[in-house]
C-alpha cells in the first residue's frame, strides 16, 4: 500500500523538519567518519581489520536500503525514520561501550547500526521531493544542504568530546547517540502519513505495485540516474578512504593537516547544495548539474596526478566532494522521475542500491588499489568519471524524448 503525506499538508512544514533531521544525521555521521578509523585501529585484532568498522557503516546501508522502500510504503515515512534514528542511538552507545571494554565486534555492531540509520536517512530527500511535486531537484538539493554545517560541526564535536572521559573517543560516540536522539524528537513532528487510496481500492493498488524489475532497468532515466549515483559515490568514498593514507605515507603530512583535508572534503560534499538550489533551479536541469559535477571531479583528479604533491591531493579531496554533491543530487532527481507513484515503494529501494554499492566497493577497493601505488587510486577515479560521461552522452537524447 503506497503511503504519502496527507493531502493539504504544506511543504513549508515538512521541509524544515527533514532539513534539521538531515543535519543531525550528517553531524553524527561526520563524527563517526572522523574517529572510527582510529578506534578501529586501536581495537582491531589484526592491522588489515582496522577499517572494517567503517566498512560496516556502508554494509549496514546496503543491507538496510532494499527494505527501507518497502517499510516506507507499508508504515510511512515518519515511523521508518524514527526507527532508524533509534537504531543510531543504540549504535553510538554500542561503540562507546566497545571502547570501554575493548570489544572490537561491539564496535562493528555499533557502526553497522549507524549504517542502517543512514539507509533510512537516504530517503529524507525523497520525502522532501514528494512534498514538492515539480520541484524535486530543488527539494533534494535543499535537504542535502544541511551537510554544509554538519560537515564542520561533526569533526569539531568528535575532537572536543574525544577527551570527555578517561577513554579517548568514548565521549565522541555518546555524541552520536545524543544527536540521533535529537533526530527522534524532531522526526516525531513529521505530519502523519495516510494512504491516498480509498480503502475499497487498496487491493487493486497493492497489486499494481508488483515489482517489474526488468522494465525498470530499461528506463533511460533510471539507468542514467543509477549510473551517476554509483560513480559519484564510488569515487567519493575511494578518494575519502585513500587520500588520507596517501597524505600520511607518501607526503608525510601530520594528523592536523589530514584533518583539515578531510574537513575540506566534507565541506565540498555539502556546501555546493546551497548554491545548486539557485543555479540548477530550472525544470529538467539534472543533466547540466551532473555534467558540471563530473567535469569538476575530473579536473581535481588530473591536477592530483599531474602535480604529485600534498596540496594537489587536498585539492582533489575538495573537488571530488563538490563533484559528489552535484552528481548525487542530480542522479537522485533522475531516479525520482523514472517510476510511477504505484512503483515508488519498491523502485526506490532498487535505485538506492546504486550509491550504497558504490560506497561499499569504494571503501573495499581503496586498500587494494593503494597497494598497487597511490596513483592507481586517482587513475581509477578518472576512468570511472569518463565512463559516466560516456553514459550521459549515450542517454542524452533518450532523456530528452
Amino acid at each position: 500500500m503506497i503511503q504519502r503525506y496527507s493531502q493539504g499538508t504544506s511543504a513549508r512544514r515538512i521541509f524544515p523538519i527533514l532539513l534539521i533531521a538531515e543535519g543531525l544525521c550528517l553531524s553524527g555521521m561526520s563524527v563517526d567518519l572522523t574517529i572510527t578509523s582510529l578506534t578501529g585501529s586501536s581495537l582491531a585484532p589484526a592491522p588489515w581489520m582496522a577499517t572494517f568498522p567503517i566498512a560496516c557503516i556502508f554494509i549496514g546501508t546496503v543491507i538496510g536500503t532494499p527494505a527501507m522502500g518497502r517499510l516506507v510504503g507499508r508504515f510511512g515515512y515518519r515511523q521508518v525514520f524514527v526507527f532508524g534514528a533509534l537504531l543510531a542511538v543504540l549504535g553510538g552507545i554500542s561503540s562507546a561501550t566497545a571502547l570501554r571494554f575493548h570489544q572490537f565486534p561491539l564496535l562493528c555492531i555499533g557502526t553497522f547500526c549507524v549504517g542502517i540509520y543512514q539507509s533510512g536517512t537516504n530517503y529524507y530527500r525523497y520525502a522532501a521531493a514528494d512534498s514538492m511535486p515539480g520541484k524535486e531537484s530543488k527539494a533534494i538539493n535543499g535537504i542535502l544542504s544541511a551537510g554544509a554545517i554538519a560537515s564542520i560541526i561533526g569533526p569539531v564535536l568528535a575532537t572536543f568530546f574525544g577527551t570527555a572521559t578517561n577513554i579517548e573517543y568514548e565521549g565522541s560516540y555518546y555524541v552520536v547517540s545524543v544527536l540521533a536522539a535529537c533526530a527522534v524528537i524532531v522526526l516525531l513532528a513529521l505530519p502523519k502519513i495516510q494512504s491516498p487510496t480509498p480503502a475499497h481500492m487498496r487491493d487493486k493498488a497493492t497489486a499494481s505495485t508488483t515489482p517489474n524489475y526488468p522494465a525498470l532497468l530499461t528506463r533511460p532515466r533510471f539507468v542514467l540516474g543509477a549510473t551517476i549515483s554509483f560513480v559519484a559515490s564510488f569515487v567519493m568514498v575511494l578518494v575519502m578512504s585513500g587520500a588520507p593514507i596517501v597524505l600520511e605515507s607518501t607526503f608525510s603530512q601530520n594528523a592536523q593537516t589530514r584533518m583539515v583535508a578531510m574537513q575540506l572534503h566534507m565541506v565540498g560534499m555539502y556546501l555546493p547544495t546551497l548554491f545548486a538550489i539557485f543555479i540548477f533551479h530550472k525544470k529538467n536541469s539534472e543533466m547540466a548539474q551532473a555534467l558540471t559535477g563530473l567535469i569538476i571531479g575530473m579536473l581535481g583528479t588530473v591536477v592530483a596526478l599531474a602535480a604529485s604533491a600534498s596540496y594537489a591531493v587536498t585539492l582533489d579531496l575538495l573537488l571530488i566532494g563538490i563533484s559528489w554533491s552535484l552528481c548525487y543530487a542530480a542522479g537522485s532527481a533522475l531516479l525520482t522521475k523514472s517510476y510511477t507513484e504505484s512503483e515508488r515503494s519498491w523502485a526506490r529501494g532498487v535505485g538506492e542500491l546504486a550509491p550504497v554499492l558504490g560506497q561499499v566497493l569504494g571503501s573495499v577497493l581503496a586498500g587494494v588499489l593503494l597497494a598497487a601505488g597511490w596513483k592507481t587510486v586517482f587513475v581509477t577515479v578518472l576512468a570511472m568519471i569518463v565512463c559516466a560521461l560516456i553514459a550521459m552522452a549515450g542517454y542524452r537524447n533518450k532523456i530528452k524524448s
